[in-house]
């Protein structure tokens, strides 16, 4: 199932960027109550589009064959934030769908934001970060689970302000102007993760690699 092995994904991503040495917690499994499936209105009206999506602390959504012509919107509550655990974390899992006019995610913490291999993005339609409470980028450590966006498609540009990991099995992206290419930089491993954070008042940013034997390696 599609949806197993990106999960699994997603749960090694987190653990592994937030360079917790946690086990056994697996990733909130879906239920009624706690996500959502959005399909192509049948009729193609444009209002029956969702835009806004609103995670709660441990909410994990679905999004299937949406073409979005609007900014699309994903908050993440701020009761899953900072010092969540990590069965709060939350997540939002895109495929099959079109961005047209770019994503903005809004969160500090304890979220991870997944594009999957048929998600495509239009002319100038990027994914843009920021933080939802004013100075915690500067705050956050490498030991934060602080947001991540996982990239499984191609012509993804990502462009923040504030601390946020990108990580990718094999298409390259567009990060704050950088392209990063995980068949150049860390072609040997699994996934290749950058995360920008800040020391001092200036941002910098580390490159992972990371195996499927749940290695890591901080690259040069």
């Amino acid at each position: 199932m599609r949806r197993n092995r990106w999960c699994a994904i997603i749960l090694a991503g987190c653990l592994l960027l937030a360079l917790c040495a946690c086990s056994g917690t697996d990733t909130p499994a879906p239920t009624d109550d706690s996500s959502a499936l959005q399909g192509n209105d049948s009729v193609g009206d444009a209002a029956g589009v969702q835009y806004d999506y609103q995670l709660k602390a441990g909410e994990t959504t679905e999004v299937y064959d949406v073409t979005f012509d609007q900014m699309v919107t994903v908050t993440v509550d701020p009761a899953s934030t900072r010092n969540g655990s990590l069965d709060l974390r939350s997540g939002i899992y895109f495929d099959n769908c079109t961005f047209n006019g770019g994503l903005t995610i809004l969160g500090d913490y304890h979220a991870m934001v997944s594009l999957g291999g048929g998600c495509s993005f239009g002319d100038g339609s990027i994914v843009t970060c920021k933080e939802v409470t004013s100075g915690a980028a500067k705050e956050t450590t490498m030991e934060d689970n602080f947001v991540k966006v996982f990239v499984a498609c191609e012509g993804v540009t990502v462009e923040t302000e504030c601390a946020v990991g990108v990580v990718t099995g094999g298409p390259d992206f567009v990060f704050n102007g950088t392209t990063y290419s995980k068949e150049e930089i860390a072609p040997d491993t699994a996934f290749l993760g950058v995360y920008s954070i800040y020391e001092n008042d200036s941002m910098s940013y580390v490159k992972l690699a990371i195996g499927e034997d749940d290695s890591i390696e901080v690259l040069e």
